[in-house]
């Protein structure tokens, strides 16, 4: 009796095509409008109270806004045509990849549901940056770097003194100096990347 092909193909495809199924699928609902980032406060919303609500807020806020840093910097590497802001992206691309590290960590202990990307806005204002070409793209970059670390540095004082939660409140708490850090340094990068033509 000859044996045929299409049943062991059949038996390896219907497989592979569940799977091929299963992330596409993914994919649509990560590419909806509704992006993970509300997700994941519709989540926290239906886990905790108002008090551990707010906490898990700040680290979906903090998390998200990481895992854009994340991104700009990573892209800014590729397009940034002086060193100083080739510098200024490696550093944020290392310090914000260990915080988002840490912030899972915080996250899962506290079951906090978190964001799986960056939202459809923050893609297209990315987008918009990369058009820019050479220093023109370095400013938009530093400027932009200046503007989040100050708006992050807003974001780890409020809760660093308004979380209930001790774990919560101890990792902005000592987080905070870097990021301040970071924003000086964004600074001093921005001012140089400025004068130059």
């Amino acid at each position: 009796m000859k044996k045929t092909f299409f049943p062991s193909f059949r038996n390896a495809f219907l497989p592979l095509m569940a799977i091929v199924s299963a992330c596409l699928m993914m994919t649509a609902c990560g590419n909806s409008e509704e992006n993970s980032k509300k997700e994941a406060e519709k989540e926290n919303e239906a886990k905790f109270d108002k008090p551990s609500e707010k906490d898990a807020q700040y680290i979906v806020d903090a998390y998200a806004a990481s895992l854009y840093e994340v991104r700009v910097a990573d892209t800014a590497k590729k397009y940034a045509v002086t060193q100083d802001a080739i510098t200024l992206a490696d550093a944020v691309l290392q310090a914000h990849t260990s915080m988002s590290e840490q912030l899972r960590s915080l996250a899962t202990a506290k079951q906090v549901s978190l964001p799986t990307d960056i939202t459809p806005a923050q893609n297209d204002k990315l987008s918009k940056m990369t058009k820019e070409k050479k220093v023109k793209f370095d400013k938009d970059y530093t400027d932009w770097v200046v503007s989040d670390h100050k708006d992050a540095v807003s974001m780890y004082e409020k809760a660093s003194q308004d979380a209930g939660d001790a774990d919560i409140k101890g990792w902005f708490t000592t987080t905070l100096p870097e990021l301040r850090k970071h924003l000086d340094a964004a600074t001093a990068t921005n001012d140089k990347v400025k004068s130059m033509k």
